[in-house]
Order: C-alpha cells, then sequence, then structure tokens
C-alpha cells in the first residue's frame, strides 16, 4: 500500500473513535445505560471475585510472585492481596473469566476486559477519579469493544474463523476505557487504540481439549489495553491506520471476507453497545445457553422430570457444534463448554450454576 493512498492521520476511524472518547461524558449517556453499567460493573467484579480460587488464577499469580511481580498498590479480588496495576488487570481480568460467570454479547466477554482495566487505572489516574467518570469510561470501553468485533462482520464469522474475539477485540475496549480515566487527550487516545493492535489475539484451539489459556485471554487483552494507554500517555505511538482497510489493519487481518469497516463508527454515540450486552444466569459458555432454557421452558410446560426423558435432541449449527458440541467433562472448563453436559447438569442437578461443574458433580454417576 503506497503512502499516497493512506487516509490522514487525524481523518481515520482511530481518530473519529479517539475524539469521540474524549468528548463524551456522563450527561452524554441514557440514564438507562448509565444504570445498566452499573450492574455490569458489580457483575465483573463479582465474577473476578469468584474466579480469584480458580486453578488459573493462583497460577497465574504464583507465577508472578516467582516472577518477582508479586508487589504493589492495586487489590487482586478476592484474593487480599495487591500486585502492580498492570499485572492486577491481568489477574483481575483472568479471575473474571475463570468460572464462564462473565457478561456476554460485548467483545464477547466485554466486562472480564473493561473493568478489570478500568479498575486498574483508578491506581495511575494522578487525581480523584468521580463515579460518574468511572461509569463512562466503562460505558465507553464497552462500546469500542463491540464495535471491534462488529467490524469483524460479528460474532460468527471472525470467532468461526478461529480467534476469540474476546482476546482479538477486547484490548480496544480496555484501552479506550484506560485512556479516558487516565485523562489522555485525543491524539494520545488514538495511539492508545492503535497500540492496543500490539495485544490483539487469542484462538480457540483451547475448545480441543479445554486448555486453560482461555482464560488468560480476558486477562491479557485487561492488561494489554491498560499498557497501551500507559504507554500513549507518555508519548508512545500506535498505528493511526489500525482500523482501516489496509494491508497489516485489523479488518484486513482478522476478517478479510467477513470486513464491515463502516461498523467502527456507525450510530456513535447513538447506539450504545451496552444495550445488547447480558448477564449470565448460567455457569457455562454463552452458546449453551438456549439449550439449557429451552429444556427447562418445556420442562416447566409440560411437567416432566430428569428420569422420565428418554433422549434429548438439540439442533444446531455447524459453528456452535464445533465449539459446544464436545462430551468431554474434564478439566471444569471443557464441561462448561459442553452442550451435551451443560443440558444434563441442570436437568440432574436442578440447575446450571457453578456448582453443578464441580467435579464431585461431574464424575456423579447419576
Amino acid at each position: 500500500m503506497s503512502q499516497e493512498k493512506l487516509i490522514p492521520a487525524d481523518q481515520t476511524k482511530c481518530a473519529e473513535l479517539a475524539r469521540f472518547v474524549v468528548r463524551t461524558t456522563f450527561e452524554d449517556l441514557p440514564e438507562a445505560i448509565a444504570q445498566k453499567a452499573v450492574r455490569h460493573i458489580l457483575d465483573s467484579i463479582g465474577a473476578g471475585t469468584a474466579g480469584a480460587i480458580a486453578p488459573e488464577t493462583t497460577i497465574l499469580t504464583q507465577t508472578l510472585h516467582a516472577a518477582g511481580e508479586g508487589s504493589g498498590a492495586a487489590p487482586l479480588w478476592g484474593r487480599g492481596e495487591k500486585m502492580t496495576p498492570l499485572n492486577a488487570a491481568l489477574v483481575n481480568g483472568t479471575a473474571s473469566h475463570a468460572f464462564e460467570l462473565d457478561d456476554t454479547g460485548g467483545c464477547d466477554h466485554s466486562g472480564a476486559v473493561v473493568v478489570p482495566a478500568a479498575v486498574a487505572a483508578l491506581e495511575l489516574a494522578g487525581r480523584p477519579v468521580s463515579g460518574k467518570e468511572f461509569i463512562t469510561a466503562v460505558v465507553l470501553g464497552y462500546d469500542i469493544a463491540r464495535r471491534a468485533l462488529e467490524a469483524c462482520g460479528a460474532y460468527e464469522p471472525h470467532n468461526g474463523a478461529g480467534f476469540h474475539s474476546t482476546g482479538t477485540c477486547g484490548p480496544f475496549g480496555a484501552a479506550a476505557a484506560a485512556a479516558k480515566i487516565l485523562g489522555l487527550n485525543a491524539l494520545q487516545t488514538r495511539h492508545a487504540l492503535g497500540i492496543a493492535s500490539a495485544y490483539s489475539g487469542g484462538l480457540w484451539a483451547c475448545v480441543h481439549d479445554g486448555a486453560q489459556n482461555k482464560r488468560l485471554h480476558a486477562g491479557h487483552a485487561a492488561q494489554g489495553g491498560l499498557m497501551s494507554a500507559l504507554l500513549a500517555r507518555q508519548g508512545f505511538t500506535g498505528p493511526a491506520q489500525a482500523f482501516e482497510e489496509v494491508w497489516g489493519g485489523f479488518n484486513h487481518s482478522y476478517a478479510p471476507t467477513s470486513s464491515d469497516p463502516d461498523a467502527w463508527l456507525r450510530d456513535l454515540g447513538k447506539n450504545w453497545k451496552l444495550a445488547r450486552v447480558s448477564i449470565k444466569p448460567h455457569a457455562s459458555c454463552r452458546s449453551t445457553h438456549s439449550s439449557i432454557d429451552a429444556v427447562d421452558n418445556l420442562m416447566a410446560k409440560y411437567g416432566f422430570k430428569a428420569d422420565e426423558i428418554a433422549e434429548i435432541l438439540i439442533i444446531i449449527n455447524p459453528f456452535v457444534y464445533g465449539m459446544c458440541g464436545g462430551t468431554a467433562i474434564h478439566p471444569m472448563n471443557a464441561a462448561q463448554l459442553s452442550i451435551p453436559y451443560s443440558v444434563a447438569a441442570d436437568l440432574v442437578f436442578g440447575s446450571a450454576s457453578l456448582a453443578s461443574f464441580t467435579r464431585e458433580k461431574r464424575e456423579d454417576p447419576c
């Protein structure tokens, strides 16, 4: 791509999004969106507190301690200890995603990325940050993270290609939220969003054996977004063309056949993306929820019990089958990605809550 064809830096999508982040205030948010943000902030911290005891969180924390990274001023949720803000974002993000309790429908799991980054940024703001400012930053983070996914053509084509959108799209939302809390100007915020492309990553290879690195995708995105904002504050530069249809751009690289470049700016400031994010009722992958709910609705309507069921036939598309059609029950995250186990657990144990995915329940002969 020749230089002559490149869009001027201050006219790029990245620049327009940066200006949007900088100029947006709490008063610009619809009341319903602000109230919803509070629920998602609390839900994300709750998910992270629960996930503090997860093996992934424990191993990550132990590893950071062993590497001499185990001290700082930012709290680790539910663990009674503190680390540096960057490492707190990493650990709390990982913990928030560790038990599949985090919200869904954003980047996908925006709460586990945006909220840990925003909370950690408070320690580095150098000034008091009001509740309204914090809520605004979180809403903006959700907005940018979801726009990244929609620019890829939405969830199915991007994730169907093998990318875990929480890791690939999440860093941009975390960078936006952190930039807002740190008080970056438009140029610095543009650089932060561009730098965040360096932290964009995450593959669905984990689905084949329940590997623990899926949880790390959220933590890495949270930490990467915060680091991007901190680097930009110090004058580090990021690519202005990160969101343009150019070689090496995000869409061109991650969504070569499904790119929707207009999604970055479509209805900006009007269609708040947090509105389409949901809090999960079950402790399993969101793609298992419709099957669980369908069985629950049928049981409520017809009054049958689990021991009266001979067979359950669930029709799903090939993409969902590849992600959630497995029958492995070990480790726990494999069971949480399994429609067969999630539905069976809901029937046998009365819910698909976190308790239904413990080793004791997974090995129950019933």
